[in-house]
């Protein structure tokens, strides 16, 4: 497989937007993590990646840029090898465009072309999408074994340059629960009625929230990110089946999904397209479920750092929560683990780590641990901190002490 694209195409200067999840052309990051004593003046932007790409030791000479430290990328972040934008998972084109207008290389994945000359991005359409029309150069890798699906297309007149490939998609599983996050599965599936629409993402807590969801009837999916529980909802009859039941962005995943995704009538829509609280909140029974790091006794959220540095990112949470809290009949849900460390440190904390406000307390309106639920709608400061302090784990309720 030839990396000549790179000496052809990329020049000193570039921002090079590498594309994530399991739209990442993961042959061609290899190429440019190969490349990267030879990349002078480039910058390479990239996300969530499911391959190992980024783990390689070369992969710290060079110059990264993303909207998180997902993944991988937390040890480069911790290494201070990745420029870190604070930004909204909607937001990244704006903000790349603003950061090296002109100057932008887009690198993603499609499947081969149709009779008309059309790829599709397959399970994928991140912020790349909307950075193509503007884009000074596009690299696609062609890989054969990536479906055609509802997803947006790309003519092959707007390639730059093509690698052709043959591999399959990165399989991606949730990890193995446990009984708290059972137990706040079962806490958060007494807040989602039948006929809600749902915003999930992938890993155990997800998974499992979906699988206390499969006595549901009638539920509507609008997610960035979903994993195998859509399969599993789907099988169960959870799902509604009307064209517009299921809205995603990406799947990540295992090959059935993957499968799923294909012919079961999931539309792919851009995030840029799907994450905007101006729309979902016309959604009614929007519930929005997301996951966090820490919530201190006011209700602020704090999904990217902890105390050894930046691991995640802000993503489409405030987003998500905001278009919710506007919804009709919607509800904006925090999900957490009372502890971390083995019960050493209570995530529900009287402060969160300096400058880790991922979503204001304005932003929440119920705070799930294993231990219950926190309704925080129309409490004052003084009542939150005490329903927030009776679901930190027992042992650190007296540290926590009331108002913050």
């Amino acid at each position: 497989m030839t990396a000549g694209w790179i000496t052809d195409v990329v020049r000193p200067g570039d921002l090079v937007v590498v594309a994530q999840g399991s739209g990442e052309p993961t042959p061609l990051l290899e190429q440019l993590v190969d490349a990267a004593a030879s990349l002078t003046d480039v910058e390479v932007f990239v996300g969530l990646s499911h391959s190992g790409a980024l783990r390689r030791p070369e992969a710290a000479g060079l110059s990264l840029v993303s909207f998180g430290a997902m993944g991988p990328l937390a040890r480069l972040a911790a290494e201070g090898r990745v420029a870190v934008l604070p930004c909204h998972f909607s937001d990244v084109p704006r903000q790349l465009t603003r950061r090296a207008a002109g100057r932008v290389v887009v690198v993603v994945q499609v499947s081969p072309a149709d009779s008309d000359g059309y790829h599709s991005l397959g399970l994928a359409v991140d912020h790349t999408w909307e950075l193509l029309a503007g884009a000074r150069a596009v690299v696609a890798e062609v890989n054969d074994q990536l479906p055609h699906t509802t997803a947006p297309r790309v003519h092959a007149s707007q390639l730059t340059a093509t690698v052709p490939t043959s591999r399959p998609q990165p399989q991606v599983t949730g990890g193995t629960p446990g009984e708290v996050h059972r137990q706040i599965a079962a806490h958060v599936a007494g807040l989602v009625p039948d006929g809600a629409t749902l915003q999930l993402g992938v890993g155990v807590l997800p998974s499992v929230v979906a699988a206390a969801l499969r006595g549901r009837r009638g539920l509507r999916v609008r997610s960035t990110l979903v994993g195998d529980w859509l399969c599993e909802l789907a099988a169960a009859g959870a799902l509604a089946t009307d064209p517009d039941a299921v809205v995603i962005s990406e799947a990540a995943g295992s090959p059935g999904l993957y499968e799923h995704v294909a012919t079961g009538g999931v539309r792919i829509v851009p995030v840029g397209e799907l994450n905007r609280p101006d729309v979902l909140a016309g959604t009614p029974g929007f519930v929005a479920v997301n996951a966090a790091l820490q919530v201190d006794l006011t209700g602020q959220v704090n999904a990217e750092e902890l105390g050894s540095g930046y691991v995640a990112g802000i993503g489409g949470q405030p987003d998500f929560l905001r278009a919710a809290q506007r919804s009709t009949g919607g509800l904006a849900v925090v999900m957490l683990p009372a502890t971390a460390r083995s019960g050493q440190e209570s995530r529900i904390v009287r402060r969160l780590h300096a400058g880790a406000v991922t979503t204001p307390r304005s932003g929440v309106d119920v705070v799930v641990t294993e231990h219950g639920t926190a309704d925080l709608r129309g409490r004052s400061l003084t009542e939150r901190a005490q329903a927030l302090t009776a679901i930190a784990a027992p042992d650190h309720r007296d540290a926590l002490g009331g108002p913050a």
